[in-house]
């Protein structure tokens, strides 16, 4: 999938200046997120200032650790691309009750006991690499669309039924904003776009100053510099029957972070990459290791749980910026923030119509995002049926009406997310498909090139029971060979492994498989050489694989935990 946009991409670094302008960008966006459920928790169960003080203090530090680990990508850990850290609305109830049950010490134990659900799915998520496919994470991102459409409508015009109402001034000033990203980002030069959300952002803020729609209140109270009371809460353990119900609903929340957090990482990916061809399942692997330690961070500061964040994903789109230095800045500009409390201020009294319009825009962009994942793989009715059901569920949950009075309160934060339930309908439909009997062929050889009869007799005999023509039969059996030889020679020397092979009849045609356990170069790569009378040694190695490309279609390459999966369509 070519991505011409993209001006910079993950690798390549922007000047300076504007790597700091855009990192700005990524903060206005979701600073608000980041201390969203600290501040609720704050109103809702009337905290002392210095308890409060320390848990925003606690969540925008973990917040600019975790962004920049996950930019960097140290020691294996993160991702290494723009993917920012805040707090997770789906642990809010939960995180009400646990506080109203124990105090903050009660909320670390909850964290600390059900993060383990993130590293095990983590460690062993090569067994639900046809599961846990970008199908199912586009649907996750198309969700986080939909949910996003009423949060943004609602800064935009201030909570329904309340006396914050939209009016003429408030529709001016959030309609400016979104028509002026929309026009630079249509119509603005390579340069313009670069600094189209800078732009936006400061004429809807002119035009709130003009209409008398700005205020400084949070702004005028804050100092300059300072640091919170060091009121750090401690961990209480002491966990009972009565806390079962908690620890389930904690459990239920971290699985909806684990999968909307997949379907992030997918999708940072698409976005940042030129010639983006696959989803590097090691890097998934990476981000989520790195979720898992972030919300290990906030259970031992007593604070929020948090999590990844998308909803400034669509800025690189806008920008075609994907430099990780934008992450490493931003990391940068909260952690100037944790102690700065004027600056949080500043962000913090930026009139809601400007926020608002200018995350229309930014929803409009997640939808293309979500259906590009969604459509990067073979969509056939099974996952047109998986990708209907999980978004007309999701709907229904977004609609408030799922089960009213039925679900507990301790776990209707994420039975009525349609992110959560939504994205899990699509884990259980995805599951159900690929567990459902079928006719499979399946054999396992050892990597040396005399196994390679081993694989044509195991296709010739099953032959029959997968209602193979003839014709096919030898296009599939070369194919096979082709991929066998090619994993073999890729095997180091030294190293004894073995290589799988499984064949199953789809609706598609012969669905075939290939697993190893090292690494190989992308089979992606291959190309025809320019003359077959001057090509190299290693060119003339890879016209079996150009041979196999045009028998074989839909060819996947991924590694994941340090095997390597090729499969195929024939």
């Amino acid at each position: 999938m070519q991505n011409s946009e993209l001006k910079y991409d993950v690798n390549e670094n922007p000047p300076l200046l504007l790597s700091m302008a855009l990192a700005l960008t990524h903060v206005l966006v979701i600073f608000d997120g980041i201390i969203f459920i600290p501040n609720v928790l704050g109103k809702t169960l009337a905290l002392a200032p210095d308890t409060l003080q320390f848990t925003t203090f606690a969540i925008i530090l973990i917040a600019a650790a975790f962004t920049y680990l996950q930019s960097r990508r140290q020691f294996g850990i993160g991702a290494g691309f723009i993917l920012f850290t805040g707090s997770y609305s789906a642990f809010l109830i939960c995180s009400l009750d646990a506080v109203k049950m124990g105090g903050f010490g009660t909320l670390a134990a909850m964290t600390l006991l059900t993060v383990p659900i993130i590293f095990l799915y983590t460690f062993f998520i090569r067994f639900f690499r046809h599961i846990i496919t970008p199908a199912v994470g586009g649907v996750v991102i198309l969700l986080i669309a939909v949910s996003m459409v009423p949060i943004a409508l609602e800064i935009w015009a201030g909570p329904a039924g309340g006396s914050k109402q939209m009016t003429l001034a408030k529709l001016a000033i959030g309609g400016l904003t979104a028509l002026t990203l929309t026009l630079f980002m249509l119509f603005g030069s390579t340069k313009l776009k670069l600094w189209s959300p800078i732009l936006s952002l400061a004429t809807g803020y002119g035009a709130a100053f003009l209409a008398g729609q700005t205020h400084f209140e949070h702004t005028l109270r804050a100092p300059w510099f300072g640091l919170p009371p060091m009121a750090w809460p401690g961990i209480e353990f002491n966990i009972t029957s009565q806390h079962l119900p908690l620890v389930f609903a904690f459990a239920m929340a971290m699985m909806a972070s684990m999968i909307e957090n997949t379907g992030n990482l997918m999708l940072v990916q698409q976005l940042s990459n030129r010639d983006f061809r696959r989803v590097a399942y090691n890097q998934v692997q990476a981000g989520l290791y790195c979720d898992g330690l972030s919300k290990i961070a906030g259970g031992l500061f007593g604070t929020a749980v948090p999590s990844l964040y998308c909803d400034n994903l669509p800025l690189i789109h806008i920008t075609g910026v994907a430099s990780r230095r934008i992450g490493t800045c931003g990391a940068g500009i909260l952690l100037l923030l944790a102690f700065m409390p004027k600056v949080s201020a500043i962000i913090l009294d930026m009139p809601p119509p400007v926020m608002g319009g200018f995350l229309i825009v930014i929803v409009s962009l997640l939808f293309h995002a979500g259906i590009g994942l969604v459509t990067m793989n073979r969509f056939d009715n099974q996952h047109g049926l998986i990708l209907g059901l999980s978004l007309t569920v999701g709907l229904v949950a977004e609609s408030g009406t799922y089960f009213p009075g039925v679900v507990p309160d301790t776990l209707a934060p994420v039975l009525q997310n349609s992110v959560a339930i939504g994205g899990f309908t699509a884990l259980f439909l995805s599951t159900v498909a690929y567990l459902t009997p079928q006719k499979r062929l399946q054999g396992t050889f050892q990597a040396r090139i005399d196994e390679l009869p081993k694989v044509q007799a195991l296709l010739e005999g099953g032959q029959k029971k997968l209602a193979i023509s003839d014709m096919t039969l030898s296009r599939l059996s070369l194919c096979c060979e082709e991929v066998f030889c090619y994993m073999v020679g890729e095997k180091p020397d030294d190293e004894e492994c073995s290589l799988t092979f499984r064949i199953s009849k789809t609706e598609d045609g012969y669905f075939t498989e290939a697993i190893c356990g090292h690494h190989m170069d992308d089979i992606n790569n291959f190309a025809m050489p320019d003359s077959f009378f001057h090509a190299r040694p290693e060119e003339l190695k890879q016209l079996g694989m150009i041979l196999f490309s045009t028998y074989a279609r839909d060819v996947k390459h991924i590694e994941i935990s340090g095997y390597s999966f090729i499969s195929f369509l024939l």
